[in-house]
């Protein structure tokens, strides 16, 4: 009987602790929910900036408005492809007003709605490995984009140069190079940006690495 006691007495506790930790992760989450909505009501006060002009800011709401919404949940957007949908979408506000449009994408990107190093970094890591491009070839890409001078820069500091990425994009492809047609090969180097400098370094190597193993 004691022992039963015992069984009955841990289950209740059991339950007790599991109701009590249901309790403190229900208020934890109440408070996240509370938080974003705070962050929501400032944020949505920022909407209509306090230095703009009083005649400009319904077309600064609407243009910041059409901003959001392209972005969504995709903050890797550059300035210049939000600039660009901003003048196709509201012609007549962004004709009149080109000077919002510059302060809507500014303030987006200082809210952090808008990050042109995560869209720079997206497009590196589409070129690089198998897909591997120079530097140049990378800068080109990422101005196309619509990126800032500033950000492209800042990013291009992030990639290695042309000798270190031409050596391994051989390592990875030049089991697929036919040792018959070299020129093809430099070509093919030459189509992804490299100097011709490196793209004849590359193949010497490669040539040679073929040479020494026979």
């Amino acid at each position: 009987m004691a022992n039963k006691a015992n069984k009955k007495r841990l289950k209740n506790v059991n339950k007790m602790k599991q109701e009590e930790s249901f309790q403190k992760r229900l208020t934890k989450a109440q408070e996240i929910v509370s938080q974003l909505h705070q962050d929501f009501l400032k944020k949505r006060k920022t909407n209509q900036a306090s230095d703009v002009p009083t005649k400009h800011q319904e077309a600064y709401f609407a243009l910041r408005q059409r901003a959001i919404k392209y972005i969504g949940i995709d903050r890797g957007r550059s300035s210049g492809q939000v600039k660009k949908i901003l003048e196709n979408s509201l012609p007549e506000e962004a004709a009149l007003n080109p000077q919002l449009i510059e302060r809507v994408v500014q303030d987006l990107i200082d809210e952090q709605y808008l990050d042109e190093y995560l869209c720079g970094r997206r497009t590196i890591k589409r070129h690089s490995g198998r897909a591997q491009k120079s530097k140049k070839y990378i800068e080109q890409l990422m101005l196309r984009q619509g990126l800032s001078e500033q950000t492209v820069s800042d990013l291009i500091l992030e990639i290695e140069d042309d000798q270190v990425t031409a050596e391994t994009y051989r390592i990875i492809k030049q089991e697929e190079w036919e040792i018959s047609q070299p020129e093809k090969v430099m070509r093919h180097l030459a189509s992804r940006g490299y100097s011709t400098g490196i793209c004849q370094e590359i193949v010497r190597k490669w040539l040679n690495e073929i040479s020494n193993d026979e």
